[in-house]
C-alpha cells in the first residue's frame, strides 16, 4: 500500500465497509417496501412507479437518503485511497479509484435528483406525466452510468485476493467469485432477481474495507 498512511487506510476501510453496509441494507428495505424483489424483476411503467412512489414516498424518499449518504460514504473511501500507487496490470490502482468515484458521484447525484425533484413531478402526474417521465429518465441514466462504474472496485478486490501479496485472503477471493458468478447465473436464469446480485457485489465493498482497516493495524506493527 505504498504512499499510503495508516489513517488513510483505516478511515478509507470505514467508509468503503459503511456504504457496502448502507447500500445493502437500502436493497432489503426496497425489497420490504415492495419496490424490489429477490425473485423476480418488477417490471413497472413509468405511470406505475410513479403512482407508486406517490403512495409510499414517506419510507421510499427515507430509503433513498441512506442510499445517498451510502454514495457518499463511497466517493469519501475513493478519495482516501486515490494515492493508492499499487499496480493492477498496467494501469495505477488509482486510476481505478477515480472511477470508482466517478461512479459514486454519479450515484449522490442521481438520488439527489430522485428526492429533489420527484415528488413534484408526481404531484402532477396524472396531468403531466411527461415531467416525471423526463426527470426520472435523468436520474436512471446517471444511476446506471454511475453502477457500471463502481464495478470496478472487483479489480481491485480481486487482484488483492489471487496477487501472492495482496491483502485479500485468497479463500475470501474464491469465495466471492462463486457467489457473484452464481448470483449472476442464477438471474440470467431468472431463479434471482437483479437485487441479489447487487448484494453480492456490495458485500465485496464491505469485505474489502474490512480488509483495508485489517491492513492498517498491520501496518501499525
Amino acid at each position: 500500500m505504498e504512499n499510503q498512511t495508516k489513517a488513510e487506510l483505516r478511515y478509507g476501510g470505514i467508509l468503503l465497509s459503511l456504504g457496502g453496509l448502507t447500500t445493502i441494507i437500502c436493497i432489503l428495505l426496497e425489497v420490504n417496501a415492495g419496490w424490489a424483489s429477490l425473485f423476480t424483476e418488477i417490471e413497472r411503467t413509468n405511470y406505475e412507479a410513479g403512482t407508486f412512489l406517490f403512495e409510499n414516498w414517506g419510507e421510499m424518499s427515507m430509503i433513498w437518503t441512506w442510499a445517498l449518504l451510502g454514495n457518499v460514504f463511497f466517493t469519501l473511501a475513493a478519495m482516501l485511497f486515490m494515492k493508492n500507487s499499487v499496480k493492477i496490470g498496467w494501469f495505477p490502482s488509482s486510476l481505478f479509484w477515480a472511477i470508482f468515484c466517478l461512479g459514486s458521484l454519479l450515484g449522490v447525484l442521481s438520488f439527489g435528483i430522485t428526492l429533489g425533484s420527484y415528488y413534484d413531478a408526481l404531484a402532477v402526474i396524472n396531468d403531466h406525466r411527461y415531467v416525471f417521465d423526463s426527470i426520472r429518465g435523468i436520474a436512471l441514466y446517471f444511476f446506471f452510468f454511475g453502477a457500471f462504474f463502481q464495478l470496478v472496485v472487483l479489480a481491485i478486490y480481486f487482484h488483492q485476493g489471487f496477487h501472492s501479496h495482496g491483502m485479500v485472503p485468497r479463500l475470501s477471493a474464491i469465495v466471492m467469485t462463486l457467489v457473484l458468478a452464481g448470483s449472476f447465473v442464477l438471474m440470467i436464469f431468472g431463479l434471482f432477481s437483479f437485487g441479489v446480485f447487487a448484494i453480492s457485489f456490495f458485500l465485496v465493498t464491505v469485505l474489502l474495507g474490512i480488509f483495508y482497516i485489517r491492513e492498517s493495524s498491520a501496518k501499525s506493527e
